[in-house]
């Protein structure tokens, strides 16, 4: 356990500043979540506190695993602190808008009915644009400043790629929920793709595809395994949830709900996770078969007869 805290370490300013920032926004959903199960509130429909609690959790946790990204690249300080900034205060600013319509009782997204509505939609645009462009820039940096440990260089660059692909559903999301306003003139309790494909489901999976990639890195360290058998376990780690996530596409892009799994695109979906089995077990092996370096213990080491 001392291991893996010490591998989730953050060192550099701009690293604890996104700390900091997901600290604020992972607590707030907490918080929410309790009062949603305090006072028995819904968890469905478009003023629910589902939100405020969803986009605080995610978008913290995103924002806290970039920092440790930031972290394991080379110095950079000032162009490391601008981008630190920058994810940091528009993250923040998109949960605080979402939160305060939650606690008005009102719409956060697609509410075109009232001119705040549209004020308060706009700026969340805003500060999302905002936010994909430092993550846009985090994934170049990945590539151009790449960490020197083979197994979170693969991890971190192909975790940034399918984060970027959760903004690309993001917007899928927005498309699909300005039509829904427009043929209707209400904004969704959620937004659907055809009859009960939910692409908010896609969307969650992209964004929470590096955690795991990082861990698998992480861990392959500290069982100990060799350098080929850990960068395997990483490429089935990222090859089984690539398939998750398109399973999640294709399953949301049919109009099937996440839990319609009877039919073949599912069999993406059994590939992805046998993929994320052998990488599991491959670790486990690992740790059962690990022996960590012999400390002496300096009261029951038997000491050595002085020859003089």
């Amino acid at each position: 356990m001392r291991a893996l805290i010490s591998a989730l370490a953050l060192h550099k300013p701009a690293s604890r500043r996104l700390r900091r920032a997901a600290i604020i926004m992972i607590a707030s959903g907490v918080i929410h979540f309790v009062v949603l199960l305090a006072f028995a509130l819904p968890w469905a429909g478009a003023v629910s506190l589902r939100k405020p609690i969803t986009f605080g959790l995610s978008i913290g946790l995103l924002l806290w695993t970039v920092g440790w990204v930031i972290d394991r690249l080379p110095n950079k300080p000032r162009s490391e602190k601008a981008l630190g900034t920058t994810l940091a205060v528009s993250g923040v600013i998109e949960v605080a808008l979402i939160t305060l319509q939650a606690w008005r009782g009102v719409p956060s997204h697609f509410n075109y009915s009232t001119v705040d509505g549209i004020v308060v939609f706009v700026l969340m645009g805003i500060s999302v644009a905002v936010l994909s462009v430092g993550l846009l820039v985090a994934t170049w940096w990945t590539f151009r400043r790449s960490p020197a440990q083979p197994t979170v260089r693969l991890a971190v660059r192909a975790g940034m790629l399918v984060v970027l692909t959760g903004l690309g559903i993001g917007e899928w999301i927005i498309e699909l929920g300005n039509d829904f306003f427009e043929r209707v003139g209400a904004v969704p309790d959620q937004v659907l793709a055809g009859e009960a494909g939910v692409p908010t489901f896609p969307h969650a999976v992209a964004f929470h595809g590096i955690q795991l990639f990082i861990l698998a890195a992480i861990l392959t360290g500290i069982v100990g395994l060799a350098p080929k058998d850990a960068q395997r376990v990483v490429r089935q780690t990222v090859g089984g949830y690539s398939l998750l996530l398109l399973w999640s596409v294709v399953q949301t892009a049919a109009g099937r709900a996440p839990s319609d799994v009877l039919w073949p695109g599912t069999v993406l979906a059994v590939i992805g996770a046998g993929l994320l089995a052998a990488a599991a077990l491959a670790l486990f092996l690992g740790w059962r078969h690990h022996e960590p370096p012999r400390i002496p213990d300096a009261v029951t080491e038997t000491p050595v007869p002085s020859a003089l």
